[in-house]
């Protein structure tokens, strides 16, 4: 992010945690002294293990080389859509292996083949100003992070969440506009973006996991800061054309975003639903806004997307060791498009530096593979799912 900038957590910066936590100096020192213990033992990292080939996928020399968010949008001719927050492309300075301090795009996309991260193509826009993908003004004090995705009909929908820029300085220095759109691309010409404003969804952002069921609904998770946690909320609509949003109030469906209940709690303002083997699964993360606190990603799952949700149980531990510090991290994401012959399903989470452990930019320069997406895989078993099921 600048500066390492991070989705902010939404980050990205999906992450994507982004107007989440400002907390207070204390509270950072107190939950990182609770959750920042090193050296855990092997038997309590959780059944999730490191994906290590598709970890290095990530690390790409060309193009899209370093950013967060990581959101992938399975296409119907075999292609997957990834989509980032604040990224560096064509910035990587092969000699050294470092890249600006500063990016200089606010969002980005890779167009991959399966799997095959590291040679997918990369889009981005030109200009004038940051190269963003998603950009509707050429005033940079405003732009868009973009969360999850979905291809319905002839185009791509992608969740965009509004963010602008304010006085603080350094990576904090932003905070939600309140108004979110659908980016509409057409596909497969995928140009011509349009930008549809969404509705007033009561300071939920709605872009957090987009799944349809067999009743035909898409279900769109939102989620709300709540102290360090956040609530999660599920709306309806019956297509992203339609924009016909429902709210669920804990009874029924309600027209009102303002009624909408809360289903799930998170760990912290990073969170994930999508649909696994006929369940819907949240992925979330301890809380983390700075080396050596919060190292864990949980699970659990329901079978309605109105919840219940089982408890929150730990599916892996970040391993990301820097000088004997963990990462500042965020934004799981499980990808059920990319589940393997053993039944084990992929996760991403994003970090974003070691700081203020470990310095980020040094002489105007910084480690990309300290702002890459990191990968694990969980047997589906582990989070209770049948392996036989579809």
């Amino acid at each position: 992010m600048a500066e390492t900038r991070p989705l902010g957590q939404v980050s990205f910066v999906f992450r994507l945690v982004g107007w989440m936590v400002r907390v207070l100096g204390v509270m950072s020192l107190a939950i990182g002294a609770e959750q920042g213990e090193k050296g855990q033992a092997e038997s309590n990292a959780g059944p999730g293990h490191k994906d290590k080939p598709f970890t290095e996928a990530f690390r790409r020399t060309s193009g899209w080389t370093a950013g967060d968010g990581a959101f992938s949008v399975p296409l119907s001719d075999g292609r997957v859509m990834w989509l980032f927050g604040d990224s560096h492309v064509d910035d990587l300075d092969k000699a050294s292996g470092t890249v600006p301090c500063l990016f200089q795009v606010r969002n980005a996309a890779l167009l991959s083949r399966g799997e095959d991260i590291l040679h997918a193509q990369t889009l981005s826009g030109h200009g004038p100003g940051f190269r963003s993908l998603f950009k509707d003004s050429d005033d940079d004090n405003f732009w868009f992070w973009p969360l999850c995705g979905i291809e319905d009909g002839a185009s791509i929908y992608v969740y965009l969440t509004g963010l602008r820029k304010t006085a603080a300085e350094g990576k904090w220095a932003f905070a939600a506009t309140g108004k979110d759109y659908w980016a509409k691309m057409p596909y497969p010409a995928m140009t011509g973006t349009t930008y549809v404003p969404l509705p007033d969804f009561q300071g939920i952002t709605f872009g957090w996991g987009l799944a349809r069921d067999e009743d035909g609904y898409l279900y769109a998770f939102g989620m709300k800061q709540n102290g360090i946690g956040s609530d999660v909320f599920v709306a309806r609509l019956k297509s992203p054309e339609q924009n016909d949003w429902s709210f669920w109030d804990g009874q029924a469906w309600s027209g009102s975003a303002s009624k909408a209940a809360v289903i799930a709690k998170g760990a912290s303002t990073s969170i994930h639903v999508c649909k696994v083997k006929g369940r819907f699964v949240l992925t979330t993360s301890a809380f983390s806004v700075a080396c050596d606190q919060g190292k864990e990603i949980l699970m659990s799952t329901s079978h309605r997307p109105t919840g219940p949700f089982t408890a929150l149980r730990k599916v892996f531990t970040v391993d990301d060791i820097f000088q004997g510090h963990h990462p500042f991290f965020y934004c799981p994401v499980a990808h059920p498009e990319f589940i393997n012959g053993q039944n084990e399903l992929l996760v991403t989470y994003s970090i974003n530096g070691y700081e203020p452990c470990v310095g980020a930019c040094v002489e105007g320069r910084l480690i990309p593979d300290h702002y890459r997406p990191k990968a694990f895989r969980v047997p589906i078993k582990a989070i209770g799912l049948a392996e036989g099921a579809r």
